[in-house]
């Protein structure tokens, strides 16, 4: 049986209307699928956007590693003054006393979530992003694919791609049996403007991030851009990620729990998360923190808690349809990859398309080998990663193997 009908989808005939130009439609309009956007729509396809949330995406400050690749949408357009991040000039570790154990030179640079998200979104039409537009299903043919939305609504494109992240739809309906995997830790996250800090915790954060390495754990801190894009040392905002170990069957469970009631399954917003937990992290805190990230972390009285999970798709291409980023592979944080690899994705595709003079069927066949090879090598990083800091206890200051990176450490 034809590999696209193979899971009993439904099929229908494509109208007598031609589209003049061929029509993309991208299920989830976070970062990976805003770039896919801008990258087609660039390329002369008539692309639309499709969101399921109901108002514009925030991940309340959050920050996050900024590897080349996910600004490149930027830097190629107006090069290092279309920047969306900062820099900081070094990678530092700290011991419990607060005291530099090491130290080594190494420009990687820094956002927030929402700074480099509300950037690629102001640089796409946004009547052609739709809010509250939820995918539920679609219905393929052989040159072509019908969206279906929550509302009723129902699209056609020639190309489908699903970018609605770890809880995808897409893949829950291609690939049912593929479940994320809980890893046995969790990030608590924290922000603090920095003017709240004292002189010297801005000292040491001023141009550095800052590790420190704990017993099957570690906690990192480094400056993103304020809400405002300022990026001045005193105006900025600290972020801190603590990753810590909560067993499934019972310590996970109870911690997803929130003030309401709800089990949440992978993020605890901040302001939900139960007081006796807030209570004990704040004490493991004084006990085990340096004084820099305690103040950090004692700063921020509303934290969030990501869970951290392993995904690994064994495919990324059905017919018309395919799976990008998290939809297909989530990584730990550890090599600072998330976005990266949903900005990877996008830059192949585009690549592929142009490569095979966009013929469709011959750009996804082209690059889903080259991205499943990708996230298969990248996952198997960052779960070696995760394993020696939260199960061996061998992760250790100064590592030469220990960087950012979604090919390899540093790159």
């Amino acid at each position: 049986m034809d590999p696209v009908l193979r899971r009993g989808w439904s099929t229908r005939r494509r109208g007598s209307e031609l589209l003049d130009r061929k029509r993309i439609l991208v299920a989830g309009g976070s970062i990976g699928g805003l770039t896919t956007a801008l990258l087609l729509r660039d390329l002369g396809y008539d692309v639309e956007v499709f969101e399921r949330s109901s108002a514009a995406l925030e991940e309340r400050g959050t920050g996050i590693v900024v590897l080349p690749i996910t600004e490149r949408y930027f830097t190629e357009r107006g090069g290092e003054d279309n920047r969306v991040s900062l820099e900081l000039s070094d990678w530092t570790y700290v011991d419990q006393t607060g005291a530099v154990i090491a130290a080594e030179a190494d420009h990687f640079r820094f956002s927030g979530w929402s700074t480099i998200y509300q950037a690629l979104l102001a640089e796409f039409d946004p009547a052609r992003y739709h809010l509250r537009s939820e995918m539920v299903g679609f219905d393929q043919y052989p040159d072509g694919v019908t969206l279906r939305l929550g509302d009723g609504r129902r699209i056609d494109g020639d190309l489908l791609i699903c970018a609605d992240g770890l809880a995808s739809t897409a893949r829950t309906l291609l690939l049912p049996e593929v479940q994320p995997k809980y890893a046995g830790y969790v990030a608590w996250r924290a922000i603090t403007p920095e003017a709240d800090l004292s002189p010297e915790t801005q000292a040491l954060l001023r141009d550095a991030m800052v590790y420190q390495v704990l017993e099957r754990s570690h906690i990192l801190a480094y400056a993103i851009p304020d809400p405002d894009g300022r990026t001045e040392p005193g105006q900025r905002i600290i972020n801190s990620v603590w990753y810590r170990n909560y067993p499934q069957g019972g310590p996970f469970e109870s911690l997803m729990i929130g003030v309401d009631g709800r089990r949440r399954t992978g993020t605890m917003p901040p302001g939900t998360i139960r007081a006796e937990f807030l209570d004990e992290m704040w004490l493991a805190a004084d006990d085990l923190l340096a004084p820099q990230l305690r103040e950090i972390v004692a700063a921020c009285r509303e934290p969030l808690i990501q869970a951290i999970f392993d995904l690994e798709t064994p495919q990324m291409v059905f017919g018309r349809v395919c799976l990008l980023g998290d939809a297909a592979f989530a990584l730990r944080p550890h090599v600072a990859a998330g976005q990266a690899k949903a900005c990877a994705d996008a830059w192949s595709l585009r690549s592929a398309l142009v490569e095979v003079d966009h013929d469709v069927d011959g750009a996804l066949a082209l690059w889903e080998g080259r991205q499943l090879t990708l996230g298969r090598t990248a996952s198997a990083r960052t779960q070696a990663m995760g394993h020696r800091s939260q199960v061996t206890g061998t992760m250790t200051p100064g590592d030469p193997t220990w960087k950012f990176g979604l090919w390899e450490p540093g790159n």
